[in-house]
């Protein structure tokens, strides 16, 4: 069964017009003075969302609790500062990542390190900024850490990235970060790799390791995978013990879904992109915070001994970011054709700053009629000369007129982390506080969009001439 999706599901209202408000800040006003495509962040919802994550966890787990927001999912600074005001510390997986999480006030030993392809001077500077853990992924790694350890003279605390094999049901196989065939991620626990690392550990002596790592994919709907995964994990938890190597931390990673989009799974995929079958909303059954943290205790309950409980990470991103924060659109054209359908021509498509709805489900409003009835589908197009610059296909929408506004709802997980300069500027982006509004991203230039470029002198025909005759 699908739930009817409303805008009080993402804590937003109606005006007396029938409008979208964010706050008391009508959507389309936004659009109207910072020009779209534009997404807004609604700030207060945002810090309350990463509080209640992090103070559900503190609740459920009977031992010590640490939640670090995974910048991958939205490293714009001013919504990494408003997490940061929720009490989340940081994860990141480049040096790009660690350079914001510094400037943002972060301190090492509040940061996580991850990544399947860690550079020397990344492992270099997160040994010179003290960072709480290194998640690392490969043996190869682990000696390459090891060595600049050494040769820093220092030692590091670490986490060994596992993976279980364990795919969650339904899960779209280009997501599943646990799968052994389809993902490169960790330590491969069928060959055993996690033992060779342990047996390479005991001759690094600059290495401290302090427990697991382990992340089955994005968009978790259900709390009982978790559970499944960590099971998985079991005999390895005993025998690192047994074998002198006590597990002091257990990382569960991220993945938790936000509970007003989905990725579609991998029939739905092909369904879709092949016969254009868009499939229909989230399902009514929704988890909360609580119900992910209370699987997770009881999975690690029944490894660990109440004398041996460890102190619990975890990595959430989308289900923080995403549906606190959604995408303008301003409809310029829309065409029909008898017998074939009908397309909504906006500012904004796959090409340039929705490629996540080419996997994944949102809801999309007519900001400016909450009200106006979906009569028929339309096939909601963005501006590139670009035939799969999609939305969405097939998708049910009110009547629209150009000039008109659409909000494309949760797009605060991986829309600004894949936009694209596709011919067109990239957003810009404003943070919505009850009844004001901020600018914290501007829109681009055209001198950002060269910013990069070595532009030649352009000489006119008889200053080249003139070089001909002199050479």
């Amino acid at each position: 069964m699908t739930k009817i999706l409303k805008p009080q599901d993402w804590g937003l209202g109606t005006d007396p017009q029938g409008k979208l408000v964010v706050g008391e800040i009508p959507a389309v006003a936004l659009a109207r003075e910072f020009g779209t495509p534009l997404h807004v962040i609604h700030e207060p919802r945002l810090e309350d969302t990463a509080r209640n994550f992090r103070r559900s966890m503190e609740t459920v787990y009977p031992g010590r609790t640490s939640v670090h927001y995974a910048f991958k999912c939205n490293s714009v600074p001013a919504v990494v500062a408003t997490v940061r005001r929720g009490g989340l510390r940081a994860e990141v997986m480049s040096e790009f990542e660690l350079e914001l999480a510094l400037r943002l006030g972060y301190q090492g030993e509040d940061i996580v390190v991850n990544g399947p392809g860690k550079t020397p001077e990344l492992l270099r500077t997160c040994l010179e900024v003290g960072v709480r853990f290194i998640v690392v992924d490969s043996l190869g790694e682990l000696a390459l850490l090891g060595h600049i350890a050494a040769e820093l003279r220092t030692s590091a605390p670490i986490l060994l990235r596992i993976n279980p094999d364990y795919v969650p049901r339904g899960m779209n196989q280009g997501t599943a970060t646990g799968s052994r065939r389809g993902c490169a991620f960790g330590l491969d626990l069928k060959g055993k790799e996690p033992y060779e690392a342990l047996a390479l550990l005991r001759n690094i002596p600059s290495l401290r390791f302090q427990g697991y790592h382990v992340h089955i994919g994005t968009g978790v709907r259900n709390p009982r995978e978790y559970g499944r995964a960590l099971e998985r994990l079991a005999r390895l938890i005993r025998d690192s013990r047994a074998s002198g190597f006590p597990v002091k931390t257990m990382d569960v990673g991220g993945g938790f879904a936000s509970m007003t989009t989905r990725e579609l799974t991998t029939r739905e995929f092909l369904l879709y992109q092949g016969l254009g079958t868009l499939p229909s909303g989230v399902s009514a059954a929704a988890a909360s915070f609580e119900d992910f943290g209370r699987e997770i205790s009881a999975a690690l309950g029944k490894i660990f001994g109440p004398s041996e409980i460890p102190e619990l990470l975890l990595e959430p991103g989308r289900c923080v970011a995403s549906p606190n924060q959604f995408l303008l659109l301003t409809v310029r054209q829309v065409k029909t054709r008898p017998n074939v359908g009908t397309w909504i021509i906006t500012d904004g498509g796959l090409g340039t700053v929705s490629l996540p709805t080419f996997y994944e489900y949102h809801e999309v409003f007519l900001a400016d009629d909450l009200a106006r009835p979906r009569t028929a589908k339309a096939t909601i197009i963005g501006s590139v000369c670009f035939a799969s610059d999609i939305v969405y296909r097939n998708k049910p929408m009110p009547a629209v007129r150009p000039g008109e506004t659409l909000a494309v709802m949760d797009s605060g997980a991986y829309f600004t982390a894949q936009e694209s300069q596709f011919g067109f500027p990239r957003p810009a982006i404003v943070s919505v506080d009850a009844s004001s509004y901020r600018l914290v991203r501007r829109r681009e230039t055209f001198a950002d969009m060269t910013g990069r470029d070595v532009f030649q002198p352009i000489k006119s025909k008889k200053e080249d001439a003139h070089e001909i005759r002199a050479n």
